[in-house]
């Protein structure tokens, strides 16, 4: 009798133990339950009677590439689209101070996710966000149609969330598409107190671009065929480099000697005019739909993808410039050829210029460094700080 007794106890053990189990299961539904014995999951739902679990939970994204552009009008979300489509980020988070349009252009993208490989995207205008981001594109202060860059204006907005930036998402790079570029990007690393080399701009790799597409128009050649650079400062102030234009390794200048000048019959010259006034005339002829973005964006993304795979291209991106000849302030950004790779920019390399170049260059510093004094940000500049 006793041990009839001692049985049915361990039966009414057994079953209490098993009560617990399915109140323990029923408490958390979602989610697969495991025996310790054997690791034989629990199916609890639908997706897990679907889904057969070979491993515990993991991150979704153990390889992740996260790009944050601050700033969703026209230019942040222009970056957004080239950067989706180039397929180089696992997560793109939109941030802009009307949540409402971040969120709802997000998720406006994330519906046709599928043909852009999958990624997460997100919309908010929480400045914390950035987290943990590999890439940070500083796209905010957009001007509006026939309004004036307002270069104090954009330094105000810079000191209020590139402190919080740097702090969220040390290990990034920070790349500048605010106008005037040079000058933000210089603004930009002081406040960020990042390396230089993990902070750069656009720069003028959209006049190169231009530049390149004008001389294949007139040469009748493909883009990839024509070798060219433009440098200095982005705008009507860039300095197209005739002296070192070649065409499978033959310079342009080895046959006429005067493209590019003045005095040259063919007018060359005029390509490099346009390259400077493009802005201005896309800008006008766009009207309601400016500022000029799309070129932009596709120059955003190959200098993003340049740092996430690590490719060493060479392209002119606006970086800090303080020991070669261009400009007799050493302490500033401004455009030359960069290699670029997963720390931003590993090297300059040097061009051989004319004399005319060298002068033209020497304006377009001059022209740089009479901003930043403008702004009352000296050499030292102290005063840019938190």
């Amino acid at each position: 009798m006793a041990d009839e007794g001692s049985d049915a106890s361990k039966k009414d053990d057994i079953l209490e133990d098993s009560n617990a189990d399915s109140k323990a299961d029923s408490k958390v539904p979602d989610e697969t339950k495991y025996d310790d014995a054997d690791k034989i999951p629990t199916i609890t739902t639908t997706k897990n009677a679907l889904i057969t679990t070979q491993l515990g939970p993991c991150e979704a994204y153990p390889h992740s590439v996260k790009i944050s552009i601050v700033g969703a009008r026209k230019v942040g979300m222009a970056c957004a689209i080239a950067i989706l489509m180039r397929r180089i980020a696992s997560e793109v988070c939109l941030i802009d101070q009307n949540s409402d349009k971040a969120s709802a252009e997000a998720e406006d993208i994330q519906h046709a996710g599928i043909f852009l490989g999958c990624p997460l995207v997100v919309g908010t205008s929480d400045i914390y966000k950035v987290k943990d981001s590999t890439v940070v594109v500083i796209a905010v202060c957009e001007k509006k149609l026939e309004e004036e860059v307002n270069v104090k204006h954009n330094i105000e907005v810079f000191k209020k969330i590139i402190p919080t930036i740097a702090k969220l998402a040390c290990k990034a790079v920070l790349l500048v598409v605010t106008q005037p570029i040079d000058v933000m990007s210089y603004i930009t690393w002081k406040l960020s107190k990042f390396p230089s080399s993990r902070v750069l701009g656009t720069g003028t790799l959209l006049d190169s671009c231009r530049f390149q597409d004008l001389l294949s128009r007139k040469l009748g050649l493909a883009r990839t065929s024509i070798n060219c650079m433009s440098i200095g400062a982005q705008g009507d102030t860039s300095v197209s480099i005739w002296s070192s234009v070649h065409v499978a390794g033959t310079k342009i200048r080895d046959i006429n000697p005067q493209m590019g000048e003045a005095d040259d019959p063919e007018k060359w010259r005029d390509i490099s005019e346009a390259v400077n006034k493009t802005d201005t005339e896309l800008n006008r002829k766009k009207g309601e739909g400016g500022p000029n973005c799309w070129a932009l964006g596709f120059c955003t993304a190959e200098i993003i993808d340049a740092i996430v795979r690590n490719t060493k291209v060479v392209l002119p991106v606006s970086t800090y410039i303080h020991s070669c000849a261009h400009g007799t302030d050493k302490d500033m950004y401004m455009s030359v050829p960069c290699v670029l790779g997963r720390e931003g920019v590993y090297a300059t390399v040097r061009q051989k210029l004319n004399e005319q170049e060298k002068t033209a260059i020497q304006r377009c510093a001059d022209s740089i460094r009479d901003v930043l004094r403008e702004c009352g940000i000296l050499r030292e500049s102290s005063d840019i700080e938190e």
